[in-house]
């Protein structure tokens, strides 16, 4: 698994297509990223090839869901990805499905948990950060971690 950190403005094309951030590609192998709709927020997921194997392999063959509630999963985020080369001027270009799926205009955020890169449109992305920074008293009061 490649590992990702960090929050970076970048700017939407007339082309749709965006810079990924001279650090995260320095931890691409390759040249290639799949691109699909994000789980939880409406942003788009990007892996390297081998963590979406592993990903997509882990939802084939791991969840345990009734068949119809599998298939929705399987759907998300298995039938809607595109695999996107990294051009010489470190941009890719996301699908307009996907520009759509995550409402990505000109100003976007691109930001990693550490496991994925994800895109997001600025304003959402803001809108977003500010939801966790309202919640996160109340999310580290439910879990057992420690941080001091």
């Amino acid at each position: 698994m490649v590992l990702f950190s960090g929050d970076y403005p970048a700017t939407l094309d007339d082309k749709g297509r965006i810079s990924i951030p001279a650090k995260f590609r320095e931890r691409i192998p390759g040249n290639t990223l799949v691109l699909t709709k994000g789980m939880i927020e409406h942003c788009v997921w990007a892996f390297t090839p081998e963590d979406w194997d592993r990903v997509s392999s882990k939802i084939k063959n791991e969840v345990n869901l009734p068949a119809r509630k599998a298939d929705m999963l399987y759907h998300r985020l298995l039938f809607s990805t595109y695999e996107v080369e990294i051009d010489r001027a470190g941009r890719i270009a996301v699908p307009q499905k996907l520009r759509d799926f995550a409402g990505l205009t000109k100003d976007c955020s691109v930001t990693s948990d550490g496991s994925r890169i994800e895109i997001w449109d600025a304003g959402r992305y803001r809108s977003y950060e500010q939801e966790i920074d309202e919640q996160l008293g109340d999310v580290l009061k439910e879990t057992s971690l420690n941080m001091y």
